[in-house]
């Protein structure tokens, strides 16, 4: 009898090596399953993230620009045809442009997405700038009628496009929309 009971009290306390490799298969059914879906939730915070990151720079230019009541801009350029990168500066009594934080570097958007960059071109670079009064851009001013004569409408967006998201037939576009009030609107959309 002592025997018996010693054997239940084991095999009570422990797995089976066939239990063990059911619970693993288990596990690797599911991850299996679920990859895609991770994968997917991944690139759509990637793609969050850094249209976010860009949007924040944005209202931090303007927030710049009425507190010091100079005009101030974000830069959009490619250094030798690589990523967008974009930086803050601010427009000078002479005219001239300064980077208006010198010891923080230019931010970047990542290479894996499709930038399309609808600001006002200058050169080969791109600008959002904001006056003193937080209006967009920078050199708008209201007239004895109250109109905008230098707000173009088709030059206030950048849109930023994941091909992954596209491939999975996702809403795959981020576009950040500034206004004549220097409102930035962000929106999700499935590209065409």
């Amino acid at each position: 009898m002592k025997i018996l009971s010693s054997r239940r009290s084991s095999s009570a306390a422990g797995f089976t090596l066939i239990e063990m490799l059911v619970v693993l298969g288990i596990m690797g059914i599911v991850m299996v399953v679920s990859y895609p879906s991770i994968m997917n939730t991944l690139a759509v915070r990637d793609l969050d993230n850094a249209t976010r990151q860009v949007q924040t720079f944005l209202q931090m230019t303007k927030h710049q620009a009425v507190s010091s009541k100079l005009v101030h801009r974000v830069r959009f350029y490619q250094p030798f045809g690589a990523a967008w990168s974009y930086d803050m500066e601010r427009r000078e009594a002479d005219g001239s442009w300064v980077r208006a934080q010198p010891n923080v570097p230019p931010k970047t958007i990542p290479p894996g997405f499709n930038v399309t960059i609808s600001f006002r071109v200058v050169g080969a670079d791109r600008e959002a700038s904001f006056s003193p009064m937080g209006t967009f851009p920078g050199e708008a001013v209201f007239t004895a009628f109250g109109t905008f004569p230098s707000f173009d409408p088709t030059q206030n967006s950048i849109a930023l496009q994941s091909p992954k998201l596209q491939r999975l037939d996702q809403m795959d576009e981020r576009v950040l929309s500034v206004f004549m009030g220097g409102t930035i609107a962000y929106a999700k959309r499935k590209s065409a």
